[in-house]
């Protein structure tokens, strides 16, 4: 064989080795693709049996919940009974005005302290229904009054929160504290634990509203407040809102939270000096 058919035999051999890497390349990168689409099937498998499980489990603490509010459905319930309105009723509330380390709007440690401000007058039952807050008690063997405050003020959803400051929502807490107002009527009820609920005076001061287990507050549109935790670092709220669902809070920092319709409507029931009676609450 002479020189050029040796060269040429060479470049085919040559050839035929490129052709096989090149095949071999393919086969790599085919199964690579493959165990990368594997891979992402079994994630995508993974998430949706999380999904599945998130949403059986929302599904059965909703039912766990409606259970206790009993079924849902149009029933004859007798009317809700008037609210706690004496200061020396077992199952009040206590609240005074806070200090002015407590009343600073960037949440700190001293926030969940009592921060009572020394030699300010007394706060009572009537100072907070003239502001629009309505107390009940409800004890947690028997829910039938929140059932008949739902069917009675038309709320349309509920929901619950456990608040913590090791909670998983790192920032709820600090959204809790500023201040702001919801331009429906809601209710707050604590199922377990204790927090503190700051609202506005008439004079605009912060009053502190110590809440325990079993009490049920009614949060008038239009008025400013806040919440935080006390010292016991944990709350459990059961929560009503007239839309559903609606928990859209209007902050006094963004610009025409004053000018609001809603918060001009609470500023006139306040004025006329009770605004718990001028929302229907006896």
């Amino acid at each position: 064989m002479n020189d050029e058919a040796l060269e040429k035999a060479k470049r085919e051999e040559e050839e035929i080795r490129e052709r096989d890497r090149k095949r071999q390349q393919e086969k790599e990168e085919w199964e690579r693709k493959q165990a990368e689409a594997a891979q992402e099937e079994e994630r995508r498998k993974r998430e949706e049996a999380q999904r599945r499980n998130e949403e059986e489990l929302r599904k059965k603490k909703e039912e766990e919940e409606w259970k206790r509010l009993g079924p849902d459905v149009i029933q004859d319930l007798p009317p809700v009974p008037p609210p706690i309105k004496n200061d020396n009723d077992p199952h009040s509330i206590k609240a005074w005005y806070i200090d002015d380390e407590a009343a600073k709007e960037e949440l700190s440690v001293y926030s969940f302290k009592p921060g009572r401000k020394a030699n300010s007058p007394a706060v009572t039952l009537k100072d907070l229904r003239d502001l629009g807050i309505v107390l009940f008690y409800v004890p947690m063997s028997d829910f039938s009054l929140v059932k008949q405050i739902i069917k009675e003020r038309n709320y349309k959803h509920t929901d619950e929160v456990r608040v913590s400051q090791t909670a998983k929502d790192e920032t709820f807490l600090e959204r809790w504290f500023q201040e702001h107002y919801n331009e429906d009527e809601q209710f707050r009820l604590i199922t377990d634990g204790s927090c503190y609920f700051d609202i506005r005076s008439k004079q605009d001061k912060w009053i502190r509203i110590h809440m325990h287990t079993g009490h049920l507050v009614v949060f008038p549109p239009g008025m400013y407040h806040r919440g935080t935790l006390d010292e016991d670092d944990y709350v459990a709220m059961f929560r009503g809102f007239f839309d559903a669902p609606r928990f859209v809070p209007v902050y006094r920092s963004s610009g025409g939270s004053d000018s609001n319709n809603v918060r001009l409507n609470y500023l006139m029931k306040l004025k006329k000096g009770d605004v718990a009676s001028e929302s229907n609450f006896l």
